[in-house]
């Protein structure tokens, strides 16, 4: 009896251990300064990254990161200093968290799960910078709740003719505009009650460059307006103050509701 008891005892422990080891923690976003730690040597945080339970965080002056567990707990670091696995473990056990923030964040440590250890294309942050660009509006990569979508762009010169191209879902249309700097979406290539994505571009019509990369929206259901409209409150309530961090969560949230909507390019 004494024997199996502590076969019983040492089998628990090791599964304690072989539990932490699998817990990681993702590096959802970093500001400045900030490095991973292991064995004493450092590298220079990034996003995408992971956690592990042999690693550490050394934080500089005015860095900061953002570390997401599984369950989809989300935590903003911002206090220099260095921290070690178990003491990210034991802040993540006090921390709080809501029911929208979770469900979203959870997907977002899926995503980059998945890719971990491969060639690493999810830990480019989301947010694309394009160089220069004709098209200005609606933004990239948003939701759209009107049917009426007025699409804008700033031309090189004046006076010269631009190729507008549009995809909704299966839908192409193509015109050619002079002396105009906005277009209104046909509202025939809207019809149905469905969720829709939408594309477009703009290349001066005698143009021989390379079709720029669109401009890409969702048009959600309407019974998702509710839902979509209170992630996106809450995401601006609460990250305003870092304009790059929540346009990477608006562009998350997008890809995620685009993966659910199967609205693919």
């Amino acid at each position: 009896m004494i024997k199996l008891v502590t076969i019983l005892f040492f089998s628990f422990l090791l599964t304690l251990k072989g539990n932490a080891a699998d817990i990681k923690y993702l590096l959802y976003h970093v500001n400045k300064e900030v490095h991973l730690q292991q064995n004493g040597i450092k590298e220079k945080a990034k996003r995408g990254m992971f956690l592990t339970d042999k690693q550490s965080i050394i934080i500089s002056d005015l860095g900061d990161v953002m570390l997401i567990q599984s369950d989809g707990k989300s935590m903003l670091i911002s206090k220099p200093g260095i921290y070690t696995f178990l003491q990210i473990k034991k802040l993540f056990s006090i921390t709080k968290s809501s029911g929208v923030s979770a469900g979203f964040f959870s997907y977002v440590f899926e995503k980059f799960l998945k890719d971990d250890g491969n060639d690493g294309k999810q830990k480019v942050a989301a947010v694309v910078y394009r160089g220069k660009n004709t098209m200005l509006a609606p933004q990239d990569s948003a939701f759209l709740f009107s049917k009426i979508i007025r699409l804008q762009w700033k031309p090189e010169q004046k006076n010269i003719p631009y190729r507008i191209s549009i995809r909704v879902n299966e839908i192409s249309f193509d015109t050619v505009l002079r002396s105009v700097t906005t277009l209104t979406v046909p509202v025939n290539l809207l019809k149905g009650d469905t969720a829709m994505v939408l594309e477009w571009s703009t290349l001066p019509a005698d143009s021989r460059q390379k079709q720029p990369d669109p401009f890409i929206y969702i048009i959600p259901h309407k019974r998702d307006f509710g839902i979509i409209k209170q992630q996106l409150a809450q995401l601006k309530a609460t990250y305003s103050k870092d304009k790059r961090l929540l346009r990477m969560m608006e562009k998350d949230l997008f890809e995620r509701w685009q993966e659910m909507y199967q609205l693919n390019r």
